[in-house]
């Protein structure tokens, strides 16, 4: 019964939503109930999983479910992306195809054309509606309602709070999951099919579009073509269309086609060669666009494969080079990590950003930052923080900001997590930490603060 389930997620003293299973909950100095505002208590059993109380005896029926609803609308915030199913799968089919759809903008709990809804998002191809159903808890608002605003808009459902622990659970069901969800107002991309092939041999992308980047185990014969005529050239004339594909002279190619990683003499080219080949395949064309690319390992290594003479015994070398140079481009923020699987791992293409230079950019005033935002924007921004970090920079953004230069900070973080200084830069913006503009002046207590 909905009485008997257990409250995982409150709201933080500062609003922030937090969930009972969090290492640093215990540190937090009270939580309040979404639903009706009363303070709550952190309950640690023996044998299960952490949970919250009323610190008072009140009769609060659904607030594990309004807890979950606002859990639930704080992830698609910070997360900025969610996996979607495309319309109308092929009778029986075992596996639902599916995209990403990411956005920069959104908010919660707002009126559209007075209909309340839960979530809506500004993505590059128009407005995005996101309705989160709970077993037990009422609607926001008639779907139906929803219907008529012709605005597309996708119901999440989520389970019974009593299986969702925290937020590992939360996130794969809004964000990864596509089976509990289903289209009020389908998405424009939502409707693209790729084409249909025998049952043996679909292994299609799940991103619609990208079945001409060779991106499964399945490659058209004019990619095939393509390729066979690509490996027959000279190397000369195979730099010639590196330099098209990559829109630029070799002598201005960014430092992410200069990785030095193991193997990478597999190839027998430079790696400059075959590195520029995979990024511009693979990163630049998605780099800018509203629907995340999914890039496999193992279809970057059947590219290459495909386009360079790969020697037997060279073929372990060449997938441990595929492998690390992949993992190198998470480091220097062109890809994020999607599905951490050390065999067969999938990346996403971070959306590009117009650069900011460090010295336009100054502290917020009253810079606050959660764990539970310092473990979803870490990851987003590319960066592993270590646990002798964590607690430091919770510290550092409690209501207050580090007292030296956002540049100098963040070439000192980038340091100790050995990552790039620009992205350390994307996760302060993201995080909101930092804004654009001159710098205001510092408090006295700033100037103390290290």
């Amino acid at each position: 019964m909905s009485k008997a389930a257990r409250i995982v997620f409150a709201r933080g003293s500062a609003t922030n939503m937090a969930a009972a299973s969090d290492v640093f909950a215990s540190n937090r100095s009270a939580y309040f109930c979404v639903a009706c505002g009363e303070q709550l208590q952190r309950k640690v059993p023996e044998n299960g999983f952490p949970y919250f109380t009323h610190a008072r005896r009140t009769t609060c029926r659904l607030a594990a479910h309004y807890a979950l609803r606002a859990a639930a609308q704080h992830v698609l915030l910070e997360s900025r992306f969610i996996k979607v199913p495309l319309v109308g799968g092929e009778p029986g089919a075992g596996r639902i195809q599916s995209f990403l759809i990411q956005w920069t903008d959104s908010i919660a709990d707002i009126e559209v054309v007075h209909v309340p809804v839960d979530f809506l998002a500004e993505t590059a191809d128009g407005q995005l509606i996101v309705e989160i159903a709970i077993p037990g808890l009422p609607a926001t608002a008639p779907l139906d309602r929803v219907e008529r605003l012709e605005v597309p808009a996708l119901v999440v459902t989520l389970p019974n709070p009593a299986r969702i622990h925290g937020w590992a659970d939360l996130r794969q069901c809004v964000l990864h999951s596509v089976e509990n969800k289903s289209w009020i107002v389908p998405f424009a991309k939502a409707q693209q099919r790729s084409p249909s092939l025998p049952p043996k041999e679909w292994h299609a992308p799940s991103t619609p579009g990208a079945a001409d980047k060779a991106s499964s185990s399945w490659t058209s014969p004019l990619v095939f073509a393509d390729n066979a005529f690509y490996r027959q050239l000279n190397h000369a004339e195979q730099l010639e269309v590196l330099q098209k594909q990559m829109a630029l002279p070799c002598d201005q190619w960014p430092a992410e086609v200069d990785i030095e990683v193991c193997g990478e003499d597999a190839f027998n080219v430079d790696r400059r060669g075959w590195q520029a080949d995979a990024f511009s395949h693979f990163v630049l064309p998605a780099g800018t666009d509203s629907v995340a690319c999914e890039v496999a390992f193992s279809d970057v290594l059947r590219y290459l494969s495909e386009r360079y003479w790969v020697e037997p015994d060279c073929e372990k070398a060449a997938r441990m080079a595929v492998f690390y140079y992949l993992q190198g481009l998470v480091v220097r923020g062109a890809l994020l990590p999607f599905i951490e699987d050390i065999e067969e791992p999938t990346y996403l293409v971070a959306a590009t950003m117009t650069p900011v230079a460090a010295d336009d950019l100054r502290w917020t005033a009253k810079a606050t930052l959660s764990a539970s935002q310092l473990r979803v924007l870490s990851v987003q921004a590319g960066l592993k923080v270590p646990i002798e970090l964590v607690q430091e920079l919770l510290e550092s953004f409690d209501d207050c900001h580090p007292s030296v230069p956002v540049g100098e900070y963040a070439v000192t973080l980038a340091r100790k997590l050995h990552a790039p200084p620009r992205s350390v830069l994307a996760f302060l913006r993201d995080a909101g930490l930092v804004v654009e503009g001159p710098p205001g002046p510092a408090s006295a207590a700033q100037e103390t603060l290290f």
